[in-house]
C-alpha cells in the first residue's frame, strides 16, 4: 500500500468533501426545479391576456416611468366583477385594438375587461384613427354586453380584414378603441 503525505491526505479528503457537497447541491436544485415545473404546469391551464409583439407597453414608451416612486403609481383600483349579460363572452377570444396615439391603451383596456371576467383578451394596434369605439363580433348577439364599457360604442356583426397589426381570424370579438375611450390621456 502506498503511503500518502499529510498534505496529500488533506487534499484527497478535501476533494472528496467538495464532490459530496456538489452532489448534494445538484440533487437539491433538481428537486427545486421539479417542484417549480409541477407548480407551473398546474397554473398553465389558466387563461391569460397576451400582448402582441407589435404593441409598445407604456413602460417601453416612457422608460422614465420605470424610475418613479411608488407614490406616483397610476394603477387603477380593481372594480367589482360583474357577469356578462349573455354569459358566453367569458369563453370568447377578444382582440382589443388601439386606434389612438395613446401608448398602451389596448393593454389597459384588456386589464379592465379582465377585471370583469373577460380573460381571453389580446392587445394590439389598429392603423386608422377611429373617433368612437367599435365592437365587432363574428356572430350575432355575441359581445353585445361589451358595448356598455365604452363611451357611445357601436356594435357590428362581421370581421375586421384591414388595419389590424395582427390577424383577426382566431378572434370571436374585435374591439377597436376610439379616441372617445382614450381616458383623456
Amino acid at each position: 500500500m502506498k503511503k500518502q503525505s499529510a498534505a496529500g491526505l488533506f487534499f484527497s479528503i478535501l476533494l472528496k468533501t467538495v464532490v459530496i457537497i456538489l452532489g448534494l447541491a445538484i440533487i437539491g436544485f433538481g428537486i427545486f426545479f421539479i417542484i417549480k415545473v409541477v407548480k407551473t404546469d398546474k397554473t398553465d391551464s389558466a387563461p391569460t391576456t397576451t400582448v402582441s409583439d407589435n404593441v409598445l407597453t407604456e413602460a417601453e414608451a416612457h422608460d422614465d416611468l420605470l424610475y418613479e416612486t411608488a407614490t406616483e403609481a397610476t394603477e387603477e383600483p380593481v372594480t367589482e366583477q360583474t357577469e356578462p349579460a349573455d354569459g358566453t363572452s367569458y369563453k370568447k377570444n377578444i382582440l382589443v385594438l388601439n386606434s389612438t396615439d395613446v401608448t398602451g391603451l389596448a393593454g389597459r383596456w384588456c386589464g379592465r375587461l379582465n377585471d370583469y371576467g373577460y380573460v381571453y383578451t389580446t392587445a394590439s394596434d389598429f392603423s386608422t384613427l377611429q373617433e368612437t369605439t367599435r365592437v365587432i363580433a363574428k356572430e350575432e348577439g355575441v359581445g353585445q354586453d361589451l358595448v356598455q364599457f365604452f363611451n357611445g360604442a357601436s356594435y357590428e356583426v362581421g370581421t375586421v380584414t384591414e388595419g389590424a397589426s395582427v390577424s383577426t381570424d382566431e378572434y370571436d370579438i374585435v374591439i377597436i378603441i376610439g379616441t372617445s375611450d382614450d381616458d383623456g390621456q
